[in-house]
């Protein structure tokens, strides 16, 4: 083990962080103490520098003799919070000394092998979601059956497009149309449900919620440039399901449907 093991493990530990939604000052931090604590000796460093953006992680470190620094490139984001609690568990084993270095790597090992959760736990827990958002705002029965399916149907969707590898924004438009288009035959289907209640709990689990808390917090904690892209990047998503709701709503309109 050697100085360059100890910085391409918190680089690792902090790439997983912000892969798995992890605010950027949370990111930062983490790097900052895994590199800085006594702990790390014969591995210390005299000065370390850490930068992180929602998309890419930079960090420089210095010790007796050279100077290191190390960029990773983070294309692909997700909300995995089961991952996150654990590598904070994690970090705060290794600063404290009740880890080694292998210790913690193999660790990290092991939470990066975490199965995210299955497709039909997915599909079930989009329908709940769906279903009880809509009777919150105002649905009944009926309402409540075909949101429910509709967020099982939708999760289906999510996993097809994935698949493609399409870029975000667009397949969260073909989601927000499906449940506008769902929404809409229901309507005329059945007369007398409430639509804007299946369409705002259809729409639920695609508000960036995560993004615009992060948005908010890292804006908070200085990190202004994080802050500006995570809410550009919240407000985008906004916009996105706008449409992709509104232009089913506005042709039915046009063909003389019922709304």
């Amino acid at each position: 083990m050697n100085n360059y093991d100890v910085l391409n493990f918190a680089m690792d530990l902090g790439e997983t962080l912000l892969k798995s939604g992890a605010e950027t000052y949370r990111v930062e931090d983490t790097i900052s103490r895994i590199l800085s604590v006594p702990n790390t000796k014969p591995f210390s460093f005299k000065r370390v520098s850490s930068f992180v953006t929602p998309t890419i992680i930079t960090t420089s470190v210095s010790d007796d003799t050279n100077t290191y620094t190390v960029a990773r490139r983070v294309k692909n984001r997700s909300t995995r919070m089961d991952k996150i609690e654990f590598l904070n568990q994690l970090s705060r084993d290794y600063v404290s000394g009740h880890l080694s270095l292998e210790k913690a790597m193999n660790k990290l090992i092991e939470i990066n092998s975490i199965p995210a959760y299955s497709f039909k736990v997915i599909s079930i827990s989009m329908g709940i979601s769906a279903s009880c958002f809509c009777v919150i705002f105002g649905g009944k029965f009926t309402e409540f059956i075909i949101c429910f399916l509709m967020g099982c149907f939708t999760s289906f969707i999510q996993k097809i497009l994935s698949k493609k590898k399409l870029v975000n924004y667009f397949s969260i438009f073909i989601i927000a149309l499906t449940i506008g288009i769902v929404s809409m035959v229901s309507k005329n289907i059945f007369h007398y449900i409430l639509t804007e209640a299946m369409i705002i709990g259809g729409i639920m689990s695609l508000v960036p919620g995560v993004a615009f808390t992060n948005a908010i917090r890292d804006t908070i904690g200085d990190e202004l440039l994080s802050g500006i892209s995570r809410g550009i990047e919240a407000l985008f998503i906004a916009i996105v399901i706008a449409v992709g709701v509104g232009i089913p709503i506005n042709v039915t309109m046009l063909l003389g449907g019922l709304i």
